[in-house]
């Protein structure tokens, strides 16, 4: 059961290359405790991204295959084919098992202080001006609480984390949400009205997941997951239902009214710490109840005819939306450097397509981002639009809150976003929306009312208090949670805790394996943000790590592990440093690699 308490639904076996097979939720959850990576980078990474993979086409193409059922297309093209999801052609991953259990990083007193001493060396080595460096380093030893910390210096100073923060964030969502958490969106029928039905699921037509899904549609044909087909499956089952609750094929239909229902976040999608610069930027997308696309356009102008650029190539297609844009681009020549960007108000979607365009925009050029206001309205008249295109009326579009939403009947698929792919893409590419997401649905989880960031500090200092066991209430005291994504100045974290914090995880064999993986590892170029860092490390050293980056601030926090399996933590927090930010990247890989030299050589 959720936290609305609907009961998740039975996957049912889907065509793949290695054939059919019946594997629920919590099954997997079991293989992935059952069965973890060796420390060999080629293997951990293979096997992760399969596993992601493989969650994907269980949690969300199964679901679809279940409930895209005969008859669920549009009336103007019915066929007796039914649009069938299928698997992409993986393997399925091979079964790693899980290392012998490495004795505690224990060292002698006079190597810990070695370590001190390397630690400070290297920091006195940079010139900060006047930055603030603040460093912990903590031993992950057996037992309850957090692990000795071998290194402190400023650790108990209260710092801005920048993406730092999502750690915590993440974290805290795994502890509230638990490890087989699944976001689900759906639409219901309440009266006469359908409702789509929102949970904060960031993931929700994110394009970074269509190439891993495919499905056959009505001719019969293979095809990626796309967000019209995401759409057209609600817009099939809606129809249907419409159609044989009004007397079938032949009966006219009357109008009917979409409702969103968004109301398990607050509807302030917008944070009044973040930078209002940034608001048009791709990485400070509004947040909601219901999230669609990233809650961004991408759009791919064309200006290789004549005349002025052409911007109808728009993902989500919002017809009425370009209608009442302006056009105010020009083409660039042969020469010329393109310089295309869009614009609009801060609350509305009025657009304004600006700058210049050169040539036309190929699928395999990242396209132009501009971020939606107020998301859960936007998907409703999505929704609305392609259903008028069906041949149906929509008489209206309203916001709404659903009472007793369990009890409504359920029309089309349930779209499902399992909690360990959601945690990974916020960690490992650093996903703002997927951090707010996520720590606005542990606020409504945890307090019984829609999440709102005025409940992050609260709710964050509970759950840090239930982890880290009697020195919590040292630990939480530079504690200040203002956002999940870090975007805010205003957060506060200490570096001990933050060590202390990742200690407890290492600590839980329930999330362990799923938190550290969700981190992106020093050095492996296809695993996130700290792809091309930490290439010196000694033979058979990993880390894996989530950095932090706004301006003047640099950190990096995160696991320094062994190949006998002996893991420490760390955190190195960077305040102050604009004018050298390549100098606090130098030192948080220095930091790491003294840790790595330390390990050998105890």
């Amino acid at each position: 059961m959720n936290g609305r308490g609907w009961r998740n639904l039975t996957a049912s076996p889907i065509d793949s290359g290695a054939g059919s097979r019946r594997l629920d939720a919590r099954m997997r959850r079991l293989l992935d405790l059952m069965y973890q990576p060796v420390s060999p980078r080629s293997i951990r990474r293979r096997v992760r991204t399969r596993r992601v993979v493989r969650g994907l086409l269980l949690a969300f193409g199964t679901i679809l295959a279940i409930l895209v059922v005969p008859g669920l297309v549009r009336p103007e093209s019915a066929t007796a084919e039914t649009p069938r999801p299928v698997a992409v052609d993986t393997p399925r991953p091979e079964v790693v098992p899980r290392p012998v259990a490495a004795s505690p990083p224990r060292a002698s007193a006079e190597s810990e202080a070695l370590l001190k001493r390397r630690i400070q060396r290297a920091m006195n080595d940079i010139d900060f001006g006047k930055g603030v460096i603040a460093v912990s380093v903590r031993a992950c030893d057996d037992g309850s609480g957090p692990g000795r910390e071998l290194v402190a210096i400023e650790a108990d100073r209260s710092m801005v984390p920048a993406s730092n923060l999502k750690v915590v964030t993440t974290g805290a969502a795994l502890h509230e949400l638990g490890p087989d958490f699944q976001f689900e969106t759906r639409v219901i029928r309440v009266g006469d009205d359908y409702v789509l039905l929102g949970d904060g699921d960031p993931a929700l037509g994110d394009p970074a997941f269509f190439d891993l899904l495919r499905f056959r549609d009505r001719n019969g044909e293979r095809r990626e997951l796309d967000e019209e087909a995401l759409l057209g499956f609600w817009v099939d089952a809606i129809i249907r239902d419409h159609r044989r609750r009004n007397g079938g094929e032949s009966a006219p239909l009357p109008p009917i009214n979409i409702v969103i229902d968004d109301s398990i976040f607050e509807s302030k999608g917008w944070h009044d710490g973040w930078n209002p610069n940034d608001r048009l930027k791709r990485y400070a997308a509004e947040v909601g109840g219901l999230n669609f696309h990233r809650n961004t356009f991408h759009f791919r102008p064309d200006a290789s005819g004549g005349g002025t650029p052409d911007w109808s190539d728009m993902r989500p297609a919002a017809p009425w939306i370009l209608a009442g844009s302006r056009n105010r681009s020009t083409r660039v020549g042969k020469n010329g450097k393109p310089s295309g960007w869009i614009s609009r108000t801060p609350t509305s979607n009025k657009l304004t397509f600006r700058g210049g365009v050169k040539g036309r925009f190929s699928e395999q050029q990242a396209p132009l981002e501009l971020t939606i206001h107020d998301p859960g309205m936007m998907l409703g008249k999505l929704l609305a639009n392609r259903i008028e295109q069906a041949g149906l009326e929509v008489a209206a579009i309203r916001r709404g809150s659903v009472e007793n939403a369990e009890q409504a009947a359920t029309v089309g698929p349930v779209i499902r976003s399992p909690i360990d792919r959601i945690v990974e893409r916020c960690n490992e590419q650093s996903q703002n929306l997927y951090a707010e997401a996520l720590l606005k649905r542990t606020v409504h989880e945890r307090r019984d009312v829609p999440g709102r960031w005025s409940d992050a500090d609260s709710t964050i200092q509970e759950i840090a208090r239930e982890r880290l066991g009697p020195e919590s209430a040292r630990l939480v005291e530079g504690l200040k949670i203002e956002d999940g994504s870090g975007l805010s100045r205003d957060n506060r974290v200490t570096a001990s805790f933050i060590t202390a914090w990742l200690d407890s995880f290492d600590d839980d064999p329930a999330l362990r394996e799923l938190f550290v993986e969700s981190l992106s590892t020093g050095g492996d170029p296809d695993d996130g943000t700290l792809g091309r860092r930490f290439r010196d490390l000694p033979n058979g050293w990993r880390v894996d790590g989530k950095s932090g980056y706004i301006s003047g601030v640099s950190t990096l926090s995160g696991f320094v592990t062994g190949p006998d399996g002996r893991r420490w933590t760390f955190s190195v927090l960077c305040n102050g440093v604009a004018a050298n930010v390549r100098g606090a990247k130098a030192l948080q890989e220095r930091v790491a690699r003294e840790i790595a030299n330390h390990g050998r050589d105890s």
